[in-house]
């Protein structure tokens, strides 16, 4: 067998590898998307993904959806020990992915989420050091991809979230979900956080707009987002408006 022919068969092995890696994270991704459907299939999907990081550690696609997936295990855990166990692993494993690919979005992405759900797990005081981190990283995602909306969201609430001094701003985060609604008008998030951010105004008339405007979305880009948390959150965030 010629060195040529060699060197051919080893290039069609590396494709095929890649192309089934491919089909696993497509696999896995969605798993989770459906995971209002299933509750195992996000554990389901934390698996494959494990096991792909595992075997293929070089992979940045599978370590940010990895940091994704343990964010989303977070979120549906309860204890916070635990919480903060499963943010950690989601840090990690997004700090790997931007360190394999540092122009993927994605990757600055869900490293910047575990962070900050991090600091909003461990309170207040404990987050304000996280903050310049958070800062930096949804900046790198916009400068990367200036549409990119969760990056957009993100922004948006850590204005919400601060206070003055450090940075809090009601107009900006207002701006910062406008660009976001502009770029995709079924991102429930979106909604829900203008909701919020209008409650904190103390402006109750357009905060029941926005929130409303979240039970009316018949097609949400992200249906397992919208069926297990925004539209339960508009819906409670509505009823606190009501007793107040």
């Amino acid at each position: 067998m010629g060195k040529q022919t060699v060197l051919f068969m080893l290039m069609l092995a590396a494709v095929s590898l890649a192309q089934n890696a491919d089909s696993l994270i497509d696999h896995a991704v969605h798993l989770y998307e459906t995971r209002h459907l299933n509750g195992v299939n996000l554990d389901e999907s934390a698996s494959i993904l494990g096991d792909l990081a595992k075997s293929d550690p070089a992979n940045a696609r599978a370590l940010y959806e990895l940091s994704k997936v343990h964010y989303l295990l977070g979120d549906r855990t309860q204890d916070k020990d635990a919480k903060l166990e499963l943010y950690y692993k989601g840090r990690d494993y997004g700090r790997q992915a931007v360190e394999l690919d540092d122009d993927s979005p994605d990757a600055h992405f869900w490293y910047m989420v575990n962070i900050g759900r991090v600091g909003q797990t461990k309170g207040v005081l404990n987050s304000l050091v996280l903050v310049p981190e958070v800062r930096k990283e949804i900046e790198r995602v916009l400068e990367l991809d200036p549409k990119h909306i969760g990056a957009l969201d993100a922004q948006a609430m850590l204005y919400y979230e601060l206070p003055g001094l450090l940075g809090g701003n009601l107009k900006k985060s207002i701006e910062s979900l406008d660009k976001g609604i502009a770029l995709d008008s079924n991102y429930a998030l979106l909604y829900v956080d203008m909701g919020k951010v209008y409650i904190k105004k103390k402006d109750h008339e357009k905060a029941r707009w926005y929130l409303n405007k979240v039970l009316e979305i018949t097609e949400p880009t992200y249906e397992a987002d919208y069926v297990l948390d925004d539209k339960p959150d508009a819906l409670r965030l509505l009823a606190e408006i009501e007793e107040q």
